[in-house]
């Protein structure tokens, strides 16, 4: 209110031509801009987040690692990961607030602490200012896999060391999950109950109580084995899962939708692509209408098999049906190895997907934007985010908000390939692929040591927040950074 009373008013004295005499509005004028410059100032240092400084999250003893976070619904961010500090690996979660202030107990809270061991946790909102994390967990013997709900407070709203999404006696493996639309979560793992490695779901509710069969249901357990599940929503509380498949000679990338009531829509898993040659590791983000873009590493085109892939893309309907041609259409036309591909909406209707790529001496960060209709919107070998000396690798997204996007990356520009002095980059990106920010990005973290497993989300006007594990300290710990 103080800041904008002096705005105002310093525009009403310039704009109105308030009749004073030049002198007394010339000192009034500067007056008021001192007064602002103050305040401006004022704010900054009162201000938990240092533009040059990353925040500790959890400086706990022995390894933090694996962090993830999602909003807090209020600009703020809820972040989970694995911790140490009790001798086994827990699942620990810490709020922290859009101006860099951690909400709960200093070095986060338990979200679960069983004396057995719990894996890489995955989160989603719960849409209320909360968040639901979901992990593997040993306590059976296999690892199983289990969810908890915890809200703005911080409290636990489930069972003390969570809710058990699947406890079948074999190994669960390779989570993900996202939010149901209603306060619940979609999971989605690898499963080996058959005897051989199979795709299997699982809703739970709000208040964490499962939906499906118990211990889920399969998205597809067909003979040979299925690899890196994936989802998205359909929009209507169900999911459509993307993987790729080996059931064949060749490896092939195929998809299911499943409705809300835990039932497949499509008769059986449609063919994304099933390419001559291999084809893995897809990824895949929402259409806006209940369809699906998805992109992957393509050998059809290598003679040598499994050492150059290109990225190719598909648009699968809700009907699951493929719109574009059949097997998909490249992403580049440059004829390197690209992976580790990462896609997000560009909010128009189509996408924009990041890779490293080795066209160079080393592998650098590249970008594409794609339309609706399968149109490579910018250059036709892909926009350069970064090519910078020495390697780049494991290249995230999120949006920028304007029809671009905040790209950040695992950095060995210093060292060469050295894995113990990696840096994290980040580079804005606008709608027509040009970057933002200097060339080749602008650290988000470039302490002594190893940064590791940065993931972000959004945090609007063109910024975003940044976790990631740090070995600046004895062993490793969790840090954040908001880049803007």
């Amino acid at each position: 209110m103080f800041r904008k009373f002096y705005l105002q008013l310093y525009h009403f004295i310039c704009l109105k031509e308030v009749k004073l005499p030049t002198l007394t509005k010339y000192y009034l004028l500067n007056s008021i801009l001192v007064i602002l410059c103050l305040n401006t100032f004022l704010l900054i240092a009162n201000s938990e987040w240092k533009v040059t400084e990353n925040l500790p999250v959890s400086t706990a003893k022995n390894a933090q690692h694996f962090p993830v976070l999602t909003s807090d619904g209020k600009n703020g961010v809820i972040i989970a990961w694995r911790d140490a500090q009790n001798g086994n690996y827990d699942v620990f979660a810490q709020r922290v607030t859009e101006t860099g202030e951690m909400l709960w107990d200093a070095n986060g809270i338990a979200v679960c602490d069983h004396n057995s061991s719990q894996s890489a946790p995955v989160i989603v909102s719960d849409s209320t200012g909360g968040a639901i994390v979901v992990w593997g967990d040993t306590r059976n013997g296999s690892q199983d896999s289990f969810a908890q709900q915890v809200d703005a407070n911080g409290k636990k709203l489930w069972q003390e060391n969570g809710v058990s999404v699947c406890t079948e006696p074999t190994l669960q493996d390779d989570f993900s999950a996202i939010a149901d639309g209603n306060g619940g979560v979609i999971v989605v793992w690898e499963d080996w109950r058959s005897g051989n490695q199979d795709i299997y779901t699982q809703k739970i509710s709000a208040d964490g109580k499962p939906i499906w069969n118990q211990n889920g249901i399969p998205v597809y357990d067909g003979k040979g084995d299925q690899y890196d599940p994936t989802l998205v929503s359909d929009g209507e509380g169900g999911a459509i899962f993307v993987w790729w498949d080996i059931s064949t000679p060749d490896w092939d990338i195929l998809a299911q939708r499943i409705d809300s009531r835990g039932n497949a829509v499509w008769k059986t898993p449609i063919p994304v692509c099933t390419a001559k040659g291999n084809q893995g590791g897809p990824t895949i983000v929402s259409d806006g209408k209940g369809g699906v873009f998805c992109v992957w590493p393509d050998y059809r085109n290598d003679p040598n098999i499994l050492t150059t892939a290109q990225l190719y893309a598909q648009h699968i309907d809700a009907n699951g049906k493929a719109l574009w041609q059949k097997d998909g259409i490249p992403i580049c036309n440059v004829k390197a190895n690209q992976q580790q591909q990462e896609c997000i909406s560009d909010g128009k209707g189509g996408f924009i997907v990041v890779w490293w790529d080795d066209r160079d001496i080393f592998a650098d960060i590249y970008a594409q934007r794609v339309n609706v209709k399968g149109k490579l919107l910018w250059n036709k070998t892909g926009v350069h985010v970064c090519t910078a000396g020495g390697v780049q690798q494991n290249p995230k997204l999120v949006s920028d908000g304007a029809e671009g996007a905040i790209i950040y990356w695992l950095d060995y520009r210093q060292d060469f390939g050295n894995s113990t002095e990696d840096a994290i980059y980040t580079q804005r990106i606008d709608a027509n692929g040009l970057p933002l920010w200097q060339e080749n990005g602008i650290p988000v973290c470039d302490a002594e040591k190893q940064q590791i497993s940065p993931m972000a989300i959004a945090a609007g006007n063109g910024s975003a927040i940044v976790v990631w594990s740090d070995a600046r300290g004895k062993d490793h710990d969790i840090y954040i950074h908001k880049v803007q």
